[in-house]
């Protein structure tokens, strides 16, 4: 799958939520999610710009937790978050962390966490993030079987950027972790 995404800084989620709601989207979930990211011994997957994680998600509503094991592959575009996307279930995300250790896999510092507001609207998923030590985010993604459906899913994302008021222009392409680990480097120079 190949994961169609822009993400954009925001400074008031509750209308941006009102204003996606006016457009016909409807909230599916209320969550936090914990993402442990690793990398190998060289460094390597980082530094082609792909990522390899473990994420637990906490539904807020229902108390349930489940894990799972995703690899991003490098971004697909100059201009978008796109990428191939591979993704599954694990029973126990703590598990899953340390056979990554044993294998020798190292965690990336810091762990982020964020709590995520779903909203879907057809085949599209909006996502208000607030993530903890760097503020509110809104990220709108489509997932697609293939290369030749990128450009359908971007366009239709960007109508919804531009019914917000923002351009692809205002996005950004940097991880959450990317983000967490250039403030945390600021801080300590």
């Amino acid at each position: 799958m190949i994961e169609v995404e822009v993400k954009l800084p925001v400074s008031e989620p509750d209308t941006i939520k009102s204003e996606i709601l006016k457009m016909g989207f409807k909230e599916i979930a209320f969550i936090q999610e914990r993402d442990t990211y690793f990398d190998n011994a060289g460094g390597n997957i980082r530094a082609n710009d792909e990522a390899l994680r473990v994420r637990e998600t906490k539904d807020y509503l229902t108390g349930t937790i489940r894990a799972q094991m995703n690899f991003k592959g490098r971004k697909l575009d100059d201009r978008t978050m796109t990428r191939k996307e591979l993704e599954t279930g694990v029973e126990d995300g703590e598990v899953c962390r340390e056979i990554l250790r044993a294998a020798g896999f190292a965690p990336a510092d810091p762990e982020v966490v964020k709590e995520r507001v779903m909203l879907q609207k057809e085949q599209m998923t909006a996502c208000l993030d607030s993530v903890h030590g760097l503020g509110e985010f809104l990220e709108l993604e489509i997932l697609v079987s293939g290369e030749a459906e990128k450009g359908a899913a971007l366009a239709q994302i960007e109508v919804i950027l531009n019914r917000l008021g923002y351009q692809i222009s205002d996005t950004v392409r940097i991880s959450y972790l990317s983000m967490l680990q250039g403030k945390r480097r600021r801080e300590l120079s």
